[in-house]
Order: C-alpha cells, then sequence, then structure tokens
C-alpha cells in the first residue's frame, strides 16, 4: 500500500510539473483587423511545449490556439478540430468556425499544429511558393523532380541551423501536445475531430491517450499510413474512371462532352508533345507565364476530384485543355496555386518522419504501371520519395514502430466519405472502420470528393452524431444522391473571368467611380421617364435617346449582377470560365449600348449641349467611365458555347 501510495505521489508530482512547464498565455486575437471576431466570443492563446516530449527541459515551441466559446450557456463536451496536409492551416480558418452548427453547444478549439499557421517556429514558410516557381517551368518531369528535392534539402539544412529538431515534428508529439492542451484547458474528455491526414494524427492521439476522447470523427480518413502513398494511383484513377461512367451515362454530360475518357488521355499524348503556356500575373508566379506540361495537367485534374462543385465542372475543364484555351486555363492557375499552400517544412518532416519509411516506392510504381495511357503515377506525390530518401540521409529517423491504429477503446467513431475523393476513397473508410470494435457509423456522400464536414449537411451531421442524436435520412439526403449535376451549356467568356477577379481582388475604393456613375445614370433614366411620361411621348431626339442609354446601361448592369450572383450561389468555380448561356443577352445589350451611347453624344453634341453644357458634361462623363470599366472587362470577352 505505501509503494502504491508513493506511486501515486510522484505520478501526481510528475503531472504538475510537466503542466507547469507546458504554459497556456493568452493572447490578443490573430486577425486584428477583424472586426467580427474581435467581437467574437473566441479566447486566443499562445501554448509552450516542449519541442522533444522525450526532453521536457530543453528547448520549446510556442503553438497557436483559438477557443470559440459556445453559444450556449449550457455547454456541452469541447470538440477540438485537426487539420490534415499534413501541414495545413487551422487557425485561418477561424471564420468558418464562427457560426458552425457545433458552436451552439460546444466549445470550439482550434490548434496550428506544431510547424503551421500562427504556430512557431514557422517551417519553410515560402518552400511551396517555389514548388509553384518549379511546376510553371517547362521542363521534364526528371528536372522538376531534381530541383523539388534540391529547395526541399535547402530548407531542411534551413531548419538544422536553426536548431529545429526535425524528428519532433510527428503524429506522436502532437498527441502529447493535445494531451497537455486538454489538461490545461481542464477539459476531461472532448470530441476529437480530425480531416484529412489529421485522421491519422486523430487515430494515432486515440490510441495513446484513449481516455482523453469522447468520440471520434474521422473525415476522409486514412486507416494504414503503409498504405497511404502506395495506392496513390489507383486511388485516382477510381476516382477518375467513376466520373467518365456517370459522365458517359448522363445524356447532358455524354453530349457536350462526348468520349471524355479518350479526351482525357489523348491530352495527356498532346500535352507530352506541346505544353500550354499561358500569361498569368507575376504576383502568382515570378516569371509571368505558367506552363502545363503532362503532371501539371494530372494533377489539377487529381485536385478538381476533392470538391463536389469541382467535380461538376470537371468534363468542362478537360476540354479546356483538351481546345488549349489558354484564356480559362490562365484563370486556373490561381485556383492551382491553392493547391500548394500549404506549410511544406512540417509536410516533409511528417512526411519522411512517418509516411514514406513505411511506404513502398518499388510497389507504388508498380500499381502505376497498370495505367499505362497515364504514363506514370503523379509526379507531385513519386517526387516525395526523392525528397524523402535524402532528407532522411545521414538521419536518425524514427525507430520502426507498430503503426497499427487498431483501438479497442469503447468510445464511439464517425466516419465521412466522398465517392469522388482520389486521396482518401470510400473502400478506406471501410477499411478505417476495421480499426475499431464497435460504435463505427459510416457515412457516404456519393457525389461529393474530399472534406465533407467542410459543408452545411456534413457539419449538421457531425452535430447530432456528438450530442448522440439521431442521424436521419432527411440529414443524409443530400449524401445519398446518386446525380451529378454536370455544368453544361456554359459560354465561356473570359471577360466574366476578369470581372469576377477583379470584384474579388480589387480594393473597395476601385469602384467608386462606377457606383456613382450608374447613381448618375439613374437618375436621369427616371429624370427622362417622367419627362416622356409628362409630355405624352412629345419630346426630343436626344432626350429620347438618353432614355434608352440610360435604360440600356442600367439593364445590363443589373443582368450581369443577377447572372454572377446566380453563377456564384449554383457553382461559384463557372466563374473561372463564363456564364451559363441563358445570360448571353447581356452581352449583347451592352454591345446596343456602346453603339447609342455614341450615337446619344454625336446628336446631343449637335443639338443640346449648347443649352445646358455643364448638365451634359456630367451626364457623358457618367457614361464614359461606366464604358470604361465595361470595356477593360468585356473587350476581353468571346462567347464560344460548349454546346
Amino acid at each position: 500500500m505505501r509503494i502504491f501510495r508513493l506511486f501515486i505521489l510522484i505520478s501526481l508530482f510528475f503531472c504538475i510539473v510537466v503542466n507547469a512547464q507546458n504554459k497556456l498565455e493568452k493572447v490578443k486575437s490573430y486577425f486584428p483587423d477583424s472586426k467580427e471576431l474581435r467581437k467574437d466570443n473566441i479566447d486566443w492563446y499562445r501554448f509552450s511545449v516542449p519541442e522533444n516530449w522525450e526532453k521536457v527541459n530543453e528547448r520549446k515551441i510556442s503553438l497557436a490556439v483559438a477557443v470559440l466559446k459556445s453559444k450556449n450557456t449550457y455547454k456541452q463536451a469541447s470538440v477540438v478540430f485537426i487539420q490534415g496536409g499534413p501541414g495545413g492551416n487551422t487557425i485561418a480558418e477561424t471564420m468558418f468556425w464562427v457560426d458552425h452548427p457545433l458552436r451552439k453547444n460546444h466549445d470550439i478549439i482550434l490548434l496550428d499544429l506544431r510547424g503551421t499557421g500562427f504556430s512557431e517556429p514557422k517551417l519553410c514558410p515560402d518552400l511551396g511558393k517555389k514548388f509553384f516557381e518549379i511546376l510553371s517551368k517547362n521542363q521534364s518531369e526528371e528536372q522538376d523532380v531534381k530541383d523539388k528535392v534540391k529547395v526541399s534539402l535547402e530548407c531542411r539544412q534551413d531548419m538544422i541551423n536553426q536548431g529545429i529538431d526535425l524528428n519532433s515534428y510527428n503524429s506522436t508529439s502532437v498527441a502529447n501536445d493535445l494531451h497537455a492542451l486538454k489538461n490545461v484547458l481542464k477539459i476531461q474528455k472532448w470530441n476529437v475531430y480530425g480531416v484529412s491526414y489529421g485522421t491519422y494524427i486523430g487515430q494515432n492521439y486515440a490510441k495513446i491517450f484513449p481516455s482523453d476522447v469522447q468520440s471520434l470523427i474521422l473525415d476522409s480518413s486514412i486507416p494504414n499510413i503503409s498504405e497511404y502513398y502506395t495506392n496513390n494511383t489507383q486511388n485516382y484513377m477510381l476516382s477518375l474512371s467513376r466520373l467518365f461512367k456517370i459522365c458517359k451515362e448522363d445524356a447532358k454530360c455524354n453530349k457536350e462532352y462526348p468520349n471524355l475518357e479518350e479526351v482525357y488521355y489523348n491530352t495527356i499524348s498532346e500535352l507530352e508533345k506541346k505544353p500550354i503556356t499561358v500569361d498569368v500575373d507575376q504576383s502568382i508566379v515570378q516569371s509571368g507565364q505558367f506552363t502545363y506540361n503532362v503532371e501539371d495537367y494530372k494533377i489539377a485534374i487529381q485536385q478538381s476530384l476533392y470538391d463536389k462543385k469541382l467535380v461538376e465542372v470537371l468534363p468542362l475543364l478537360i476540354y479546356q485543355f483538351k481546345e488549349r484555351n489558354t484564356a480559362t486555363l490562365a484563370g486556373l492557375v490561381r485556383a492551382f496555386s491553392g493547391a500548394l499552400s500549404l506549410n511544406y517544412g512540417n509536410y516533409f518532416c511528417f512526411t519522411c518522419n512517418e509516411v514514406i519509411p513505411y511506404n513502398n516506392l518499388h510497389k507504388y510504381d508498380s500499381i502505376s504501371s497498370k495505367y499505362k495511357k497515364l504514363n506514370g503515377g503523379l509526379s507531385l506525390y513519386r517526387s516525395d520519395f526523392s525528397v524523402c530518401s535524402q532528407w532522411n540521409n545521414n538521419q536518425d529517423i524514427l525507430k520502426l514502430r507498430n503503426v497499427s491504429l487498431k483501438n479497442d477503446n469503447p468510445f464511439k467513431v464517425l466516419i465521412l466519405s466522398g465517392g469522388f475523393d482520389p486521396i482518401t476513397p470510400t473502400y478506406f473508410a471501410n477499411e478505417t472502420a476495421q480499426n475499431f470494435n464497435n460504435n463505427v457509423l459510416i457515412v457516404k456522400g456519393y457525389t461529393y470528393g474530399h472534406g465533407l464536414g467542410y459543408t452545411k449537411s456534413g457539419a449538421s451531421i457531425i452535430k447530432n452524431f456528438v450530442e448522440s442524436k439521431p442521424i436521419t435520412d432527411s440529414l443524409k439526403q443530400y449524401f445519398n444522391q446518386k446525380y451529378v449535376a454536370f455544368k453544361t451549356g456554359i459560354t465561356l467568356n473570359k471577360g466574366i473571368v476578369k470581372m469576377t477577379g477583379d470584384i474579388s481582388s480589387k480594393q473597395w475604393y476601385y469602384f467608386i467611380p462606377l457606383i456613382i456613375s450608374l447613381l448618375v445614370v439613374f437618375v436621369v433614366f427616371i429624370s427622362t421617364l417622367f419627362t416622356i411620361i409628362s409630355k405624352k411621348g412629345k419630346i426630343s431626339v436626344h432626350v429620347f435617346l438618353l432614355f434608352l442609354t440610360s435604360l440600356l446601361l442600367i439593364t445590363v448592369t443589373i443582368s450581369l449582377g443577377l447572372g454572377i450572383n446566380s453563377t456564384l450561389n449554383d457553382n461559384f468555380y463557372l466563374l473561372a470560365f463564363g456564364l451559363p448561356s441563358k445570360w448571353n443577352f447581356a452581352f449583347q445589350l451592352y454591345r446596343v449600348s456602346l453603339l447609342l451611347s455614341i450615337i446619344t453624344f454625336v446628336i446631343s453634341l449637335i443639338k443640346a449641349f449648347q443649352s445646358n453644357i455643364p448638365l451634359y458634361i456630367m451626364v457623358f462623363l457618367a457614361i464614359g467611365i461606366i464604358h470604361f470599366y465595361f470595356l477593360d472587362w468585356l473587350s476581353y470577352s468571346y462567347i464560344l458555347e460548349t454546346s
């Protein structure tokens, strides 16, 4: 009994010492310019933990934490979210969680995992940009890989020079971080919610610290780290083949995008002979040009399968590559760059520590070779083997350990899986379920891709699961749908691409002259309409022309606004191509309004300017400003219906 008491005292003392070293310090918002977040009930912290949990008295690192307080006073167990990647940012997505259904009854805890986001140290934050510069070049796959290895090893050396312990950036360290954070926040148990690679981290955490977990939510799950890379090409082709099959069976899709599978593979052959070079903003690529080669094409299509909305436009995108539509493909580059927004120093620490050592390059190549028309696997992933082979050279990597995620503990588990997911396909969900003995629920979204929890339906399902409420068919109705709403009848229009790009990227004051000018034209419309009504149609020609011109400009503006808004609500990715063809009339009206504006100006100059010069100068200045904006946008326009 004395020995037992002594053991308890020593354990308590150890816990007190460790917790004292793990300092949680309240700080100001990580988003000082966001009024909405400043007013919200969110606590922001910096959390100090050992870099190496086996050397708790040595180097410390600082983790960024955000606690979004429950909106209900009588709150239930907290939810901690684990981002994927590895290397994805968490706190940067705080706005997503502000009105999340879970927040009604639960605190939501966001943690930038070590080496990501606002946490420190930062691990080569510019490495993703360097990768994108490499991808943008017109060079061979071999040279791409060579350049990628070079900049990755430079990153590794830079971290070593800073005294960073590369081996300490892994899922086991994160598990210790999470356990320590839970304790310092005085939480007994919490709901652990991981997405993508975060599901592997979450399962690892739940295995090491099972008593911390009330429930486990695994969105787009990894069942076995040793198959994660090995089956990469196979998983991509499963999703892509499903796309081809469903499009072929869909009458509209098959009519507008015939022989989609053949077109996809033929485009690979064409790009091998002649890549596509497009002009882009230098803020995206320093050279101002991006060259799509075969590997860029394959990874662009693979990344598109992640998102339900992108799946709907994927046949259209494949055809744009076929037709070498540089205008559309130039707009794609910005979105493509987002795929490389991870913290790649963190990515390679995790990947080289705990993924690549357990995957087999020979097996990867063997599986990839089965898809002969694909001409190899996805170089973006295969090149990680090359990076890690040198990253781990002359370094004590993590000793081979039991990587099994089998867990016999009684907490309940929810697994979400998308039918088009090219990286963690639906069979992964079934295999993940086998890691647990019972209390497992699998929900599949047949027309969805990666990260179902980011959808409204997914969020509601997760909330009900966490709160032990029934997950009804009505909650799953969108996930159960088998129909893919492929987008057909689209008018390709690069003017719309430029217009929507300006609206999203320009500062608000850029549009002040346009808004004022539209108000002036609206006043002209009202006043001329009143004149026409009061004089019963007995008016001068120039007044009638002013009425028609103002009416057309207002109609064009409203039509384009409605068209963009309608498309935005339906599928915002379409705005990277143009608008549905039902809005073509707006462009025809604009051409008429431009011609009419010129005629009105000439006639007014002859007949009316002499009577009220300042008024007409103001009116035509406003009309000119409107055309200045619209011509800047719509002079880029060309109309080419996909049907």
